[in-house]
């Protein structure tokens, strides 16, 4: 098991690197100046030669490339050209309310997909069945930006239930955060439910197909027992695999969730960063992204041992 760890996670380093080149490339190809930017148009053009310099963007693109991958790796992500804090502490102090949104969007989702999932496939071509698969459909359909701004005029402006805009962190006072984190991880997770029922019915009818449920079936067990114990959890690889996909690209979809709800996550300062062309934060951040999404899939690869015992780690 150790072994194979240690290989992913060299395999892994490739492909970080590749993403490490394309977001130093689209944010350096960007038509416009971070110098300029930073002290006006009405700027003296000595004045953003002087910053560029500081800045080390007077010199050609593989250089800063490699300075900026060689900080990177000694854990330096670079420093905010406007707040000059950090890189590093601003994802440390913003990550954080990233992590819990969308973990508990995973959580709500898990809630309404995997029940849905499997009662779709025991009630295949029945109304419940078309019922959940008109749900799912409504789903991955509706923005959600639009999802989130309808939440926030009924349930906080019309009705006054929940709080419309700011944050508590649930580590501090857990029944207030919650109230401020509910409708945005409602919303972040209402796509990856509807994706993850249609992958469970699908694996779910698949695995009714094979023989050893229909001899559990032939023993006399009661269907719940051949869904939990017989059924679900060979059923459940291919779903978790969803699982782990959706839960890295919730990570993408806060930003807009975040800039919704004004939550002080890593998503909404990547989106202000993007527009101040905040150029280490916006590399920093994406890069950052990307190392916890392939770290995701990692585990998702180690769990598969358990749900199917014919894995071997080697």
């Amino acid at each position: 098991m150790l072994t194979y760890i240690v290989k992913r996670i060299f395999y892994l380093l490739p492909t970080l690197f590749l993403v490490a080149v394309i977001v130093f490339l689209l944010i350096h190809l960007i038509p416009g100046d971070p110098a300029l930017i930073m002290l006006g148009q009405e700027a003296k053009p000595e004045a953003v030669q002087a910053i560029r310099k500081e800045l080390g963007l007077d010199q050609p693109l593989p250089v800063q490339f490699a300075l900026w991958m060689g900080n990177v790796l000694r854990g330096n992500f670079g420093t905010s050209i406007h707040s000059k804090i950090p890189v590093i502490q601003s994802i440390r102090e913003r990550f954080p309310v990233t992590f819990v949104l969308t973990t508990l969007a995973v959580l709500f989702s898990l809630l309404i997909a995997l029940p849905s999932g499997i009662l779709a496939a025991v009630y295949q071509n029945t109304g419940k069945d078309y019922l959940i698969m008109l749900a799912t459909v409504l789903g991955v359909s509706i923005p959600g930006f639009w999802l989130g701004l309808m939440g926030l005029l009924i349930f906080s402006v019309h009705f006054g239930w929940l709080p419309s805009t700011g944050y508590v962190a649930i580590w501090e006072d857990f029944g207030e955060g919650m109230k401020y984190m509910l409708l945005p991880s409602v919303t972040l997770g209402l796509f990856m439910a509807a994706v993850v029922a249609r992958m469970t019915r699908s694996s779910m009818l698949e695995v009714f197909r094979l023989e050893y449920v229909t001899h559990a079936r032939a023993k006399g067990l009661s269907e719940w027992s051949v869904i939990n114990k017989h059924a679900l959890k060979n059923a459940f690889a291919p779903t978790l695999t969803t699982i782990g996909i959706q839960y890295g690209m919730l990570l993408g979809g806060a930003v807009v969730t975040e800039t919704v709800f004004s939550l002080p996550g890593l998503g909404k300062y990547l989106v202000v960063s993007i527009s101040m062309r905040d150029y280490p934060v916006v590399q920093g951040c994406i890069l950052f992204v990307a190392l916890v999404y392939v770290l995701i899939n990692l585990i998702v690869d180690l769990l598969y041992g358990y749900f199917d015992p014919r894995i071997q780690y080697q």
